[in-house]
């Protein structure tokens, strides 16, 4: 199994001149040449449950949202929706109900900035089910990215997780200059050596909460389960704004989708 962690950074993103666009291009390419994913899971930080049920999107096609607010018109020229892979959803609702999880169908999301600004670049034109995150911590996801890979066997499937280790608005806001910090320092060390206990044991670290990692960081715990890695590597870092960084990596497992 394949899954892999990329951080979808700022909306502003897709009007900048940064290299992070070029990074996913480039993955996207590497992983389609050398997986040849049917289709894509992906779950986003801004896709999440407040009330402990993961909500699995079953409509036809995922439409695309644009949910964010008070950017320049620029920004809203772009979009991107996808079909779903209505059949690998079901498979993932029933599994993770098998699994003990709390899971259901549910039709009232589509594809966030967090979800279709990476797969814009990434995997455009591919099938994609998309899952809610909740509230709920590292385990609970965990075990969510094992239900995922359970319900894909016999279909060419990779898991995407998205979102930004540190995530700390008002340093965008306010200009601050960008420094990495010592979250960041140790998150990167644990996934380079990955140690995936101690990764999923971060929240109880004090540099958790300087950092605020987006979305609890549940995104990569999912993605974590998924691919029950034993190799994990970083491929990307960049702190392109005060406060926000933007991390890639990659979860290999020693067994495939088929």
């Amino acid at each position: 199994m394949l899954s892999a962690f990329v951080s979808h950074g700022s909306p502003t993103i897709l009007v900048e001149d940064i290299p992070w666009k070029g990074m996913m291009r480039d993955l996207g390419q590497r992983i389609m040449k050398e997986w040849r994913p049917e289709s894509v899971v992906v779950i986003s930080p801004h896709f999440i449950s407040w009330s402990g049920t993961h909500l699995v999107e079953i409509q036809e096609k995922l439409e695309c949202i644009q949910d964010y607010y008070g950017f320049p018109d620029e920004l809203y020229k772009f979009c991107y929706s996808a079909k779903n892979d209505t059949e690998l959803a079901m498979n993932i609702i029933r599994v993770g109900k098998e699994m003990g999880l709390d899971v259901e169908a549910d039709q009232s999301w589509g594809l966030d900035h967090g979800a279709w600004i990476p797969l814009s670049f990434m995997f455009p034109g591919i099938r994609t089910v998309t899952v809610s995150i909740t509230d709920q911590g590292p385990d609970v996801h965990f075990k969510l990215g094992q239900a995922i890979a359970k319900a894909s066997r016999g279909k060419r499937v990779v898991l995407l997780g998205t979102g930004s280790p540190t995530h700390r608005l008002e340093g965008m806001y306010l200009k601050l200059k960008p420094r990495q910090s010592a979250f960041d320092r140790l998150l990167i060390s644990l996934i380079e050596e990955c140690k995936v206990r101690e990764i999923m044991e971060l929240p109880k670290r004090k540099e958790w909460i300087e950092a605020q990692p987006e979305g609890l960081l549940n995104p990569l715990y999912v993605a974590l389960g998924f691919s029950s890695p034993k190799t994990c590597s970083v491929l990307g870092y960049d702190i392109p704004w005060g406060g926000v960084s933007m991390l890639a990596a990659l979860f290999q497992g020693d067994q495939g989708n088929e």
